[in-house]
């Protein structure tokens, strides 16, 4: 099973504050991530789990939580950790990890790509993605967009392949 990370994150490597984005939103960001995860299983934390920005796959999505009797949506099935929802999906050709830090931090040694979109802008934040190592991941796709009447921002779609 290939793992796979994707997220958005800022020049300084915000990814949240207080539960939410800190950029105002990116279309584009938005069709990216459906685009590449589309029919495929999704790995997430509680904190991605429980926030307005919430995002999630229509073939299975996977919450970590320590929390036994946090409720859960319809199309989520609550897990205990990382392992267990990688178990659960073992027999997936791939998986995305959407987030948030904690869960990007401990997958990241098993994580076979990163798929980021750079947000050109230092914003404060709470969350983070980790610093991973350019010597494990190669760049294997870089696409960069300006800011327009749709986008507040420039941003960059990187892809990192192990």
């Amino acid at each position: 099973m290939k793992i796979s990370l994707i997220a958005a994150m800022s020049e300084n490597r915000v990814i949240g504050n207080k539960g939410r984005l800190p950029w105002p939103h990116l279309p584009n960001d938005w069709d990216n991530f459906f685009k590449v995860t589309t029919g495929r299983k999704m790995i997430m934390g509680r904190k991605s789990y429980d926030t307005p920005d919430r995002l999630s796959s229509s073939v299975g999505n996977y919450v970590v939580t320590r929390q036994p009797d946090f409720p859960m949506d319809e199309g989520f099935v609550r897990v205990g950790s990382l392992d267990e929802a990688l178990a659960l999906c073992a027999g997936e050709e791939e998986v995305f990890v959407i987030g948030g830090e904690e869960i990007f931090r401990q997958v990241l040694p098993q994580a076979h790509c990163i798929h980021l979109t750079v947000v050109h802008g230092v914003f404060e934040g709470d969350a983070h993605f980790p610093a991973f190592s350019t010597t494990d991941f190669q760049l294997v796709s870089q696409d960069a967009f300006p800011a327009d009447a749709h986008h507040a921002y420039a941003y960059s779609f990187l892809v990192y392949e192990r």
